[in-house]
């Protein structure tokens, strides 16, 4: 999955991050593409058994 350079552009503009030029993207873009490629590998694990986090809470000070 390849982002186009505009689109880099305008995520790093709403993020008010450094302009960068198309050298300096394509410069940075094996970085990225490895890192799209992990975020591909979290949505393929089956995660049905594994109890939401949110669903736990916290004793605090010793109280339930």
């Amino acid at each position: 999955m390849s982002i186009p350079n505009e689109t880099l552009q305008a995520m790093i503009r709403s993020y008010h991050g450094f302009a960068l030029t198309d050298d300096e993207l394509e410069l940075v873009r094996p970085e990225l593409e490895s890192y799209l490629k992990e975020v591909e590998k979290l949505r393929e694990l089956d995660l049905a058994s594994v109890m939401s986090g949110r669903l736990l809470r916290a004793q605090e000070g010793g109280k339930p």
